[in-house]
């Protein structure tokens, strides 16, 4: 089954608004430390993996 590249940008946004999530849930717990730092840096290549389906999907179209 193939997936299209809208379900998958959207899916990768989500994931990355679970890490968010979890980043700041750490941050106000236990300060700044690697695992903030870990949440804050997977929810930033999450986003930019969903960019890039969204992008690929406006490139197939034209």
């Amino acid at each position: 089954m193939k997936t299209s590249q809208p379900v998958m940008g959207l899916i990768y946004f989500g994931l990355a608004g679970l890490f968010i999530y979890l980043a700041v849930q750490n941050v106000n717990s236990s300060s700044w430390d690697g695992w903030a730092f870990f949440f804050a840096a997977v929810a930033a290549i999450d986003i930019m993996i969903g960019i890039r389906f969204f992008r690929m999907k406006r490139q197939d179209k034209s």
